[in-house]
């Protein structure tokens, strides 16, 4: 059975701010290559980020998860050096 067969139609209530940041995220390319990704494959990709986002926050607590959401929220990542920050894993 392929992805498509397995998915489910759902009609949802988005807010109208979270409808239009929705449909910006299916913009890709630029110039000539311009086009519009699939809706259901973007909704799908941000409400699989949402899910594995509730799932962290279920494993760590509801206060250890908020006080590192207003960590990341503050953060410029623009500055991190990701070959230092990936020898931490080790």
């Amino acid at each position: 059975m392929d992805d498509e067969q397995q998915r489910v139609s759902l009609n949802l209530r988005v807010d109208l701010e979270k409808h239009a940041m929705l449909e910006r995220m299916r913009n890709t390319g630029f110039g000539l290559a311009k086009t519009n990704r699939n809706r259901s494959d973007v909704y799908n990709e941000v409400l699989g980020y949402g899910l594995q986002t509730m799932a962290m926050k279920m494993e760590m607590g509801e206060r250890d998860f908020e006080r590192l959401w207003r960590f990341i929220n503050k953060l410029d990542v623009s500055k991190f050096n990701w070959d230092q920050l990936e020898k931490f894993q080790r």
